[in-house]
């Protein structure tokens, strides 16, 4: 194994690949080769069939602490004209939140910066007790970035994420279940095994109704609802018609 291979291990639990940031010595401090492994990770799950569905979680007692503040080249530009020149987005951002399999983030401690925003790309989240979100850019000068606010509110709303982004105040695990950021609090111990459980159910769904529906709640809140509704239609023409749609229905009417 490459080192930077060695920055996130990936594990099959069944068809799901479990993905795990492996810098606990770190706290799983965010750098290029962690996001060059993640990226890496995912296509490698992507590519293997038997892999239905992901989980992202850390190591140790953090998801990831953000940035790494201890180099000094964290957060600085050399000039503004080399920095537009280079502007390619976010790949780890895209890849995540435009990832092709469901992929969902078990934070298991600290969640950090980008750290925090990261798991805000996934289709949902599941925390451990021990779990604290934390957005802390405005407070060092600087912004969540990529959209980072917006993705924040599309789980807690307006108020709730400039809340957040502004105080920089820490979030915890019962605090984020209330405002709607995460969708359960576990136990530690039980935090991975149900967050795998969880997938493997869905891993088990038809495909293409699964591929269709994050397909149209992700578009949908770039097209808004008038459009999404209208393709929809077309979305549920073709699920109507696969073979994975008359062999649910007709085993439900069986069991009815």
């Amino acid at each position: 194994m490459t080192a930077d291979e060695s920055a996130v291990l990936i594990e099959r639990k069944g068809s799901v690949a479990l993905l795990s940031f492996n810098r606990p010595e770190r706290l799983n401090a965010w750098s290029p080769d962690l996001g060059a492994a993640l990226l890496a990770r995912l296509h490698e799950a992507e590519l293997d069939d038997s892999v239905r569905a992901v989980v992202l979680t850390g190591v140790g007692r953090a998801f990831s602490s953000g940035a790494d503040l201890n180099n000094p080249k964290t957060h600085t530009v050399e000039s503004p004209e080399q920095h537009l020149a280079n502007l390619k987005g976010s790949p780890v951002f895209d890849a995540v939140e435009r990832y092709p399999k469901p992929i969902i983030s078990a934070v298991n401690g600290y969640a950090i910066g980008i750290g925090c925003l990261v798991p805000l790309c996934c289709d949902f989240i599941l925390a451990g007790q021990q779990a604290v979100f934390c957005l802390p850019q405005v407070s060092l000068g600087i912004l969540p970035a990529y959209g980072g606010t917006l993705r924040l509110a599309r789980f807690v709303g307006r108020g709730n994420a400039l809340n957040i982004a502004l105080t920089g105040r820490k979030v915890g695990a019962d605090d984020a279940l209330r405002m709607g950021m995460v969708v359960d609090v576990l136990p530690q111990d039980t935090l991975i095994p149900e967050a795998i459980r969880t997938m493997q159910a869905i891993g088990d769904m038809p495909v293409s109704a699964v591929r269709l529906a994050r397909e149209s709640l992700r578009l949908g809140y770039e097209g808004g609802l008038a459009a999404t509704a209208q393709a929809d239609l077309y979305r549920f023409m073709a699920l109507s018609q696969t073979s994975d749609r008359a062999a649910r229905h007709e085993a439900w009417r069986k069991r009815r």
